[in-house]
C-alpha cells in the first residue's frame, strides 16, 4: 500500500503488464507473462502467499545504509519516489518512479539462471501540471539474467535502463521512455523517519498483515525532465518510501488512500486510511514530523479525513475524491488537498484492469492560527475495477468483486 497504503497495489500491480495513461503495454522480457499467476474469472490473477517467506510481526533494527537494498526473504518490496519540481521560470511537474521485487519462487529446483526467483517491475510517470497531462510506462523483468534486480552489497535497484543507485548520500534516479525521460539527483535534508511502531506499519488485526516501512520524507532534488521531447531543468522536494512485507489485505478490504505532505512551515505529513466496499475501514494511521526531523505516530482518533470533491474518469468510470479536507485536532490542522489536475489515473487494461489514481497535490489550510501551504502525493486505489481484496487475501479462487465508486471518507 504503500503504508502508502501504496504497498499492497504494488504488489498487484507488479505481478502484472500494461501499466500507464498513455502507454498500452509493459516493456517486458520475452516470455514473462507465462511465468505469471493465472487470470481467473473478471481478468484478475490470483495471488497466494506462501508460508516460507518471512513476515513483519514486530519492530526490528534498521541499519543504513544496508536496509535500502533487498530483502529477499519477503515476498514483496518497492522503493518509492515521488516528486514535485519546477523549472526557473516556475513551470511545474510531478514524477513517479518506483520499483517492485516481487518473489515467485524462494527456492528454485532449476539451477539455470533463468530460473525466476524473483520478478521486478518498475513503473515511471510524468505529470505535466502546466499542460494537465499525465504520462505512464512500466516494465517487467525476471531477476538472474542481469535484465533487473537489485544489489545486496551497495544501494542500487535497476531494470534495464531505469535505476536508482546511492552515491555518497545522493539518491540518483534515471529513466527513460522514448520522448520521456527523467534524471534526477535527490539529497536528503533529514533523517530517516520509521513509520508506525518503530517500523512496523500495520494493515490490518491479523498477525503479520504489517510492512517494515522507512520514508525519507524531504529530499532537495535537482536535474532534468524530458516530456514529449523537450528537457526541462527543474528542481525541487521528492519523498521516499521503502517497504518490504508479506502481507495481504484483509477480507473485505478493497483499497485504501494515501496522502505524503510537505509543508512549507517544514512540516511532513504521511496518512493513509484502508477501505472496504461500504466505506473506510477502522485502519487508519500517519506520521506527523516536526522541522526538526521529530516524528510522532498518529492514530485513527487523531485523523479526520473528509472527500469533499469528485471527479468522474471518462475511462475507467471510477469517481475519485480529488479534493479532500484534512484534520489534525490534536495538533491544531485544517487543510485543504486538492489534485493539480483531475486526471492522474492509471490504468492497466491490458492485463488484470487494475486501475488506481495517484498523482501531485496543491496543499493551503491553517496550522493553529496562521496560514499553511505545501505540494505532496496521492494515491487512491479501489475506486474502479476489479477489487484488490480476493487479489491479495490469498483467495486464489474467488472471482474478483467490481468496486462501487466509493468515495471513502
Amino acid at each position: 500500500m504503500r503504508a502508502r497504503p501504496n504497498p499492497l497495489a504494488w504488489l498487484a500491480l507488479a505481478l502484472f503488464a500494461a501499466a500507464g495513461c498513455t502507454q498500452p503495454a509493459a516493456d517486458s522480457d520475452a516470455d514473462i507473462t507465462a511465468l505469471l499467476p493465472a487470470v481467473g474469472e473478471g481478468g484478475a490473477r490470483s495471488i497466494k502467499e506462501s508460508s516460507s517467506w518471512s513476515r513483519a510481526t514486530e519492530p526490528r533494527t534498521f541499519e543504513f545504509p544496508r536496509d535500502h537494498g533487498p530483502h529477499e526473504d519477503f515476498q514483496i518490496e518497492w522503493w518509492y519516489y515521488t516528486g514535485n519540481l519546477s523549472t526557473s521560470a516556475g513551470e511545474p511537474f510531478g514524477y513517479q518512479l518506483t520499483f517492485f521485487r516481487t518473489g515467485i519462487n524462494q527456492k528454485p529446483r532449476n539451477p539455470s539462471r533463468w530460473a525466476v526467483r524473483d520478478l521486478y517491475t518498475a513503473h515511471f510517470a510524468l505529470s505535466d501540471i502546466g499542460r494537465q497531462e499525465h504520462y505512464g510506462f512500466q516494465r517487467n523483468r525476471r531477476a538472474g539474467v542481469g535484465l533487473a534486480g537489485a544489489a545486496r552489497d551497495k544501494y542500487h535497484v535497476f531494470n534495464g535502463d531505469w535505476s536508482v543507485k546511492l552515491q555518497g548520500d545522493v539518491h540518483h534516479l534515471q529513466a527513460v521512455d522514448g520522448e520521456y525521460a527523467l534524471d534526477l539527483r535527490l539529497r536528503p535534508t533529514k533523517p530517516v523517519v520509521l513509520q508506525g511502531e518503530q517500523g512496523l506499519s500495520r494493515k490490518g488485526a491479523l498477525p503479520g498483515n504489517a510492512s517494515y516501512y522507512y520514508s525519507h520524507v524531504r529530499m532537495a532534488s535537482e536535474g532534468t525532465l524530458t516530456v514529449d521531447g523537450t528537457t526541462h531543468q527543474v528542481s525541487g522536494e521528492s519523498w521516499m518510501d521503502h517497504e518490504f512485507s508479506t502481507s495481504f489485505l484483509e477480507p473485505g478490504q478493497v483499497g485504501w488512500d494515501w496522502f505524503s505532505i510537505q509543508l512549507d512551515n517544514g512540516h511532513e505529513l504521511m496518512l493513509f486510511q484502508m477501505r472496504r466496499s461500504d466505506g473506510p475501514s477502522r485502519y487508519r494511521s500517519g506520521t506527523l514530523v516536526d522541522a526538526d526531523g521529530r516524528s510522532e505516530s498518529l492514530k485513527t482518533a487523531d485523523i479526520q479525513l473528509r472527500p469533499r470533491a469528485l471527479w468522474k474518469s471518462p475511462e475507467s468510470g471510477g469517481n475519485y475524491p480529488v479534493a479532500w479536507d484534512v484534520e489534525l485536532p490534536r495538533h491544531s490542522y485544517r487543510l485543504e488537498v486538492v489534485a493539480a489536475f483531475d486526471d492522474q489515473e492509471m490504468i492497466t487494461a491490458a492485463s488484470t484492469g487494475i486501475v488506481y489514481w495517484e498523482g501531485s497535490v496543491v496543499v493551503r489550510g491553517q496550522s493553529g492560527e496562521g496560514p499553511v501551504g505545501g505540494r505532496g502525493y496521492l494515491e487512491m486505489t479501489g475506486y474502479a475495477g476489479p477489487s484488490f481484496g480476493p487479489l491479495l487475501t490469498g483467495t486464489a479462487n474467488e472471482a474478483p468483486t467490481r468496486a462501487a465508486g466509493n468515495a471513502g471518507g
